[in-house]
């Protein structure tokens, strides 16, 4: 008889940080928009907008290629372009500042506060320069920016303050969804995402102008396809049926996938929360989770390695934006920024994961922990 015992000298099996779950639903819904014959951006896709509005209690939500260009025609339709500056924190992914540049304006980054990973309001508040006409707050993870001290800040300096929820589709502050607190939102719907639709990203917005101005500068100028009358300079944004399907199928499911973040989450808390040379920053409440658990170690980059043979993948933090050459900065202003991304990590939280996955990353953790010199 065949056996499936796999010889000693095998490698495990991989556990991957991240990667997307999907299942026969979402395959029928992409399959019925490819017999429809309609793949372009259409009635799937003005369906996700009407849902993701009603979803997180706003009025509109404008459907992106991606979160790149969600967050650069946000900044584009509240009026920031050339010669304007817009403050961002500087532990974030590259395109933060990059849809800053692609709007036309420079990026101003900021240090973070060490207790969140979110833009520091102090510092913000002295990197102000003549012409900076936005700030540019990041939920890094689900974890909600200081929006209170940023809308004071923006509010006095008559800046208009938007937010990069790429990290935080459905998690939640005292003050309600995290996307909804500003003038516009921006979320991501990418495959390392808790739901996708394979590239994508949405904003959401309160303000008729802004969707109006999204609306026009994603589909060449106008605010309907019936016309071929082009009244402003608009580009070629569209999303697709094809990733609106996908992304409607996700969606029903987007609930149940945050309680199983949160879960995940719980279940790392109990078996790694009390070992020393692990920190764990404080978890969001008020309905917010994280989409991938962090955590800070000082022996971080040992530690990654020392799973990676294991065939365990561990996500360190993104190199801080001041050190990337594109943005290079002297380090004296970003001393937050600088000890997290040098120590932060996130772990291992596919919504595929099994909970004997989870049991042993928590084991090779403990194990490296344990067997340090």
């Amino acid at each position: 008889m065949p056996t499936t015992r796999q010889p000693e000298h095998e490698t495990p099996p991989r556990i991957p940080w991240f990667e997307p779950l999907f299942d026969a639903s979402d395959a029928d819904a992409v399959g019925q928009v490819l017999a429809d014959a309609y793949v372009n951006e259409g009635p799937r896709t003005r369906a996700l907008e009407r849902q993701l509005a009603e979803r997180f209690g706003t009025s509109f939500a404008v459907t992106t290629p991606n979160c790149t260009t969600a967050l650069a025609l946000a900044l584009m339709a509240a009026g920031v372009g050339a010669g304007d500056t817009v403050l961002v924190p500087d532990v974030t992914f590259i395109g933060t500042a990059s849809a800053v540049r692609l709007a036309g304006a420079d990026p101003i980054i900021v240090d973070v506060e060490p207790a969140t990973f979110t833009i520091d309001p102090d510092a913000a508040e002295k990197r102000l320069q003549p012409n900076t006409k936005a700030i540019l707050p990041v939920h890094l993870n689900g974890r909600p920016a200081d929006m209170a001290g940023l809308r004071a800040l923006a509010e006095a300096k008559g800046l208009s303050l938007l937010e990069d929820a790429a990290e935080a589709i459905g998690s939640r502050s005292e003050h309600g969804y995290l996307g909804t607190l500003s003038r516009a939102g921006c979320f991501s719907l990418a495959p390392t995402k808790i739901i996708t639709s394979g590239q994508g990203g949405f904003v959401l917005t309160a303000e008729q102008e802004i969707r109006d101005n999204l609306v026009r500068l994603k589909d060449h100028g106008r605010l309907s396809r019936e016309s071929d009358v082009h009244p402003v300079t608009g580009f070629n944004f569209k999303f697709t049926d094809l990733q609106a399907a996908l992304a409607l199928s996700q969606l029903a499911r987007l609930d149940a996938r945050i309680e199983r973040a949160r879960e995940i989450d719980r279940r790392y808390l109990e078996r790694l929360e009390e070992l020393p040379g692990l920190a764990f920053p404080e978890r969001p409440g008020h309905g917010g989770y994280l989409m991938w658990p962090d955590f800070t170690a000082p022996d971080r980059d040992r530690l990654v390695a020392a799973l990676a043979e294991r065939g365990i993948v561990l996500r360190p933090f993104w190199p801080a934006l001041h050190t990337q050459p594109a943005y290079a900065q002297e380090p004296d202003l970003f001393p937050g920024a600088t000890q997290a991304c040098a120590q932060g990590c996130w772990l291992p939280c596919a919504p595929g994961i099994t909970d004997t996955q989870l049991d042993t990353v928590a084991t090779a953790v403990v194990d490296f922990l344990s067997n340090r010199p």
